[in-house]
């Protein structure tokens, strides 16, 4: 995707990605939970096309991620298994965490996936001093 340097594994994290913006810093993620209480699909619902976020290298804030990471999953989901999907930092009253998407499939699983921090270019994320959720990398 324009604009994503790496999206790799994050070390350490069995259910974890690393994702870094083009010349900017590395916003971490992971898979927090899954369960079988999704909403029933309508028939032939699916996500929706999912817009690319504008991401023009130098600096990257995590709701552009947020919304890379959707992007990427719709993209991906070439058998259309995905039929809805939550953004955290879009929503009026975000949960506890800021970032994150919640996924839902047809066949009823729900997926939690939330930003876990962020570290700017060439550090880890255990180099920072703190995170503050609206932070940019």
């Amino acid at each position: 995707m324009p604009g994503i340097e790496a999206a790799v594994p994050w070390p350490g994290r069995p259910y974890g990605l690393a994702v870094t913006a083009a010349g900017a810093g590395t916003v971490y993620w992971t898979i927090t939970g899954a369960s079988n209480t999704a909403p029933s699909a309508e028939p032939g619902e699916r996500l929706a096309e999912q817009p690319a976020p504008d991401l023009p290298g130098g600096k990257a804030a995590t709701a552009e991620i947020e919304q890379a990471l959707l992007t990427a999953a719709k993209a991906g989901d070439t058998e259309e298994h995905f039929v809805r999907a939550k953004r955290y930092s879009t929503e009026p009253t975000p949960p506890a965490v800021g970032y994150g998407v919640t996924i839902d499939a047809v066949d009823g699983w729900r997926l939690f996936l939330a930003c876990i921090g962020t570290a700017r270019r060439g550090e880890e994320l255990h180099q920072q001093r703190y995170f503050h959720p609206d932070a940019t990398v």
